[in-house]
């Protein structure tokens, strides 16, 4: 868990210099290179984000590996979740992603739109490409 916690500590680092100027500046991604970030773990990312958005936290929890299913309830996903709209208002869009590759593990930057704020959701993948955390 420490390691995770470091992986997205520094992620989260690396993304929180630039993210104001990037929320004040956003322009929408087009064409190419939406596709070119179309990998799998982000099409994985952005499902998992919309189960959430829809309140389907049973079906969210199921994308994450076995080891994280012991430690997190539908119930803690529900929480997380409330706590990002309470503070951002309601889900609107997913805007863009990228990825960042750790030695183990990869990390899924998703720029979002909520209804009063942009956030970046980090969705980590373990080495079989399965989620093993979430946070903002």
């Amino acid at each position: 868990m420490k390691t995770i916690l470091s992986l997205v500590l520094l992620a989260t680092v690396a993304v929180v210099d630039s993210l104001p100027a990037q929320a004040q500046s956003f322009q929408p991604r087009q064409g190419v290179e939406v596709i070119a970030q179309g990998t799998p773990m982000v099409s994985q990312a952005q499902e998992f984000v919309s189960l959430l958005a829809d309140g389907e936290f049973n079906q969210a929890l199921q994308k994450y590996d076995a080891t994280a299913r012991e430690n997190i309830t539908p119930e803690t996903l529900e929480t997380t979740w409330q706590d990002l709209v309470e503070k951002s208002g309601d889900f609107q869009e997913v805007v863009s992603s990228e990825t960042v590759q750790g030695e183990d593990q990869e990390v899924v930057l998703l720029t979002t739109r909520f209804e009063q704020d942009t956030v970046v959701l980090f969705v980590v993948f373990d080495g079989e490409q399965q989620i093993n955390s979430f946070t903002y």
